[in-house]
């Protein structure tokens, strides 16, 4: 049997372009917010997509806990209806 040559230059995988959409600062902290409130729609209406969909914590720029604050108000707020759930 002969050798099998590999041409190893295809075998690289390819590097993922890597997209910097990390904002330096919260927007919570830089309003000084400490309590986010479920009536307060324009506020929540930044951390929710044009889909309905909240946004992640890499794109907003919150730390664990205000992204546990924004979830439970958005959620509160799509539950009274002051959000919608799904925006077309």
């Amino acid at each position: 049997m002969g050798k099998i040559r590999i041409n190893k230059t295809k075998l690289k995988k390819k590097k993922k372009k890597s997209r910097n959409i990390t904002p330096s600062q919260s927007k919570l902290t830089k309003d000084q917010k400490i309590f986010l409130d479920y009536k307060d729609v324009d506020t929540l209406s930044k951390f929710v997509s044009g889909m309905g969909k909240i946004l992640p914590r890499k794109r907003t720029g919150a730390t664990h806990a205000e992204q546990g604050l924004i979830r439970d108000a958005v959620k509160l707020a799509r539950f009274m209806a002051l959000l919608p759930f799904v925006s077309k």
